[in-house]
């Protein structure tokens, strides 16, 4: 919460006690998208791999994927 709070007096360049005294729920909901979209971007220029939903697959192509794992090795 004092984290958040300090973010939050930190990007509208005031005390902390005026953003507690100010600041609403869509404040911090704003603060909240924008410090994940920042971690989002530096993970990105880390080369770190982006959260991607994973492809559905059919049951049949889990069992080709089966088959030829255990051709390649057997």
């Amino acid at each position: 919460m004092l984290i958040t709070l300090d973010n939050l007096a930190h990007r509208y360049q005031c005390l902390p006690s005026e953003a507690l005294g100010r600041a609403n729920t869509f404040d911090l909901y704003v603060l909240d998208v924008s410090t994940k979209w920042f971690k989002y971007q530096n993970d990105v220029a880390a080369g770190k791999e982006p959260n991607k939903p994973r492809p559905k697959l059919t049951v049949e192509q889990m069992q080709e994927m089966i088959r030829r794992a255990r051709s390649e090795n057997g």
